[in-house]
């Protein structure tokens, strides 16, 4: 299996071969542009979640543990009043845990997107 072609790569092989092709100003603008990608992917998935990152998270628990409260499943609208956010904040939750397989959506009336807590995990979209 060949290694993945990443941009940091392509520019690395783009710096190797243009050598003498390109000016020393393009061969030093690329090499900068190349050690920028270094250091942002350094920090890539470092490991520690920002505090943005754990406010999603804990919201979407609590999205669970409302959700889990329900006898029949839910619009996405009715939740989000019912917790008082936004449609887009509660859209964006319900998307992610139906990804995690934590949440089933389902259609109702008139193709009405409906959620509730997935009883097995694994389960997924119907």
């Amino acid at each position: 299996m060949t290694e993945k072609m990443t941009y940091t790569k392509a520019l690395e092989t783009v710096v190797m071969s243009g050598k003498g092709i390109y000016s020393d100003e393009v061969i030093e603008k690329l090499e900068a542009l190349k050690a920028q990608l270094e250091k942002r992917a350094q920090y890539k998935g470092s490991g520690k979640p920002t505090k943005a990152q754990r406010e999603v998270a804990e919201f979407r628990e609590t999205v669970m543990a409302v959700l889990a409260e329900k006898t029949e499943p839910v619009q996405c609208g009715e939740l989000a009043k019912e917790m008082g956010v936004s449609g887009q904040k509660m859209s964006a939750a319900l998307s992610k845990l139906v990804k995690e397989g934590r949440v089933v959506k389902t259609t109702g009336a008139k193709r009405v997107a409906l959620f509730a807590v997935a009883e097995e995990e694994g389960e997924v979209e119907g």
